[in-house]
């Protein structure tokens, strides 16, 4: 599943009209589930609430906190997506089990799944973990960038993993349905978290390490094989500096889309394709306003760790892969697993099947499958 060889052509990926023709229906007729969404303006700004639908995306896990240890102010984070939600009823769909998605599905709407970088808030209280989950949470990263009481972030200088507690998370996250994802986790935390789960782990919104030495937010070859043999997926991002950078600078690269295949490439070559997805994490009003604010993960983490978020400018995002730089250019992620030789149930299976299986498997108190649905 090589890359093909370039063309003049200026668009990266130059199909033929056979393989448009089925890239397109895989693109329509498969659900895309978005690993990662990231910026609940999406919900509510005039400007960009409908990206996620020109997208496509039937679902995405829509970060609603997590770096903060308020946990009153993260409680209202959440409720006011919540609402957001509600005031937006004809376009969004609060999605707490798999037959939420199915709602969305059918009604053309896109389904909000409410997802943590990060669980700061918990503190020491186990019981803050059941009040998320009420609230309709259903994913959770117990770290972000520092440790916290349950483990060790990816920027955090130490080399810990769980904490006992944290193992307790784990076990409590299992107990009432909430995925676990690692994307965030140190090392030692991520290999932690999926050896001490019962069920399967996902990784939102990640890279290869093999690939480029992103440290923590790109996964080795044993953390991508380990969530793979759980039934767990890991979910490929454009986020630049997981992406392409020089492995001695660590200077973030420009990319294109047929690096973001790479990464899928070596995902797929380690674990199989049902344990690949897709996780975008875009903010496409950031990336179209040319400047982040100084509070930004970019502007606070990347001076002091560049091994982390890569070497680059702290005014502004990174250009995203050519090719795939915005929500609007999903559809180019069906074309480009068309051109690297995938078959349909593969594709199929990245673009959102794989995700709905994990769902399936962890939010266990559904009344169906996603396979007992019909999608449109």
């Amino acid at each position: 599943m090589g890359e093909r060889e370039g063309t003049e052509s200026s668009d990266p990926l130059d199909l033929t009209e056979a393989e448009e023709r089925r890239a397109a229906r895989l693109h329509r007729e498969s659900p895309f589930v978005d690993g990662l969404v990231a910026g609940t303006y999406y919900l509510s700004d005039p400007d960009y609430n409908d990206r996620l639908s020109e997208a496509g995306v039937l679902a995405g896990n829509l970060t609603v906190g997590g770096p903060s240890f308020d946990f009153e102010g993260t409680v209202g984070d959440v409720a006011a997506v919540r609402r957001a939600v509600r005031e937006h009823d004809e376009m969004y769909h609060l999605v707490e089990t798999v037959d939420d998605i199915a709602a969305a599905a059918t009604t053309e709407r896109t389904g909000i799944i409410l997802g943590f970088q990060g669980a700061n808030w918990m503190g020491n209280d186990l019981d803050r973990v059941r009040s998320m989950y009420e609230l309709g949470v259903r994913i959770v990263d117990p770290t972000y960038n520092r440790g916290n009481t349950l483990g060790d972030g990816c920027c955090e200088r130490r080399d810990a993993g769980l904490t006992a507690l944290g193992q307790e998370m784990v076990s409590l996250c299992n107990e009432l349905g909430i995925v676990l994802d690692t994307a965030h986790c140190n090392d030692s935390t991520t290999g932690d978290v999926i050896e001490r789960s019962d069920d399967p782990v996902i990784q939102s919104h990640i890279g290869c390490r093999a690939i480029a030495n992103a440290q923590g937010r790109a996964k080795t070859d044993a953390q991508l094989g380990a969530v793979a043999a759980g039934g767990g997926v890991n979910c490929i991002t454009p986020f630049p500096p997981v992406i392409k950078r020089d492995p001695e600078t660590h200077r973030v690269l420009q990319a294109t889309i047929h690096d973001v295949l790479d990464h899928i490439d070596h995902a797929v070559e380690v674990g199989g394709a049902e344990s690949v997805a897709f996780g975008s994490d875009m903010s496409d009003r950031t990336l179209d306003a040319g400047s982040i604010h100084q509070g930004s993960n970019l502007a606070t983490w990347r001076t002091t760790h560049p091994e982390v978020y890569g070497a680059g400018s702290t005014e502004r995002m990174d250009p995203y892969p050519v090719g795939l730089s915005r929500l609007t250019e999903i559809e180019n992620l069906a074309r480009g697993l068309v051109a690297r030789g995938y078959d349909d149930d593969a594709i199929e299976g990245i673009l959102g099947g794989n995700l709905l299986r994990v769902f399936e498997d962890v939010w266990s108190e559904t009344a169906d499958t996603w396979s007992d649905i019909e999608y449109k």
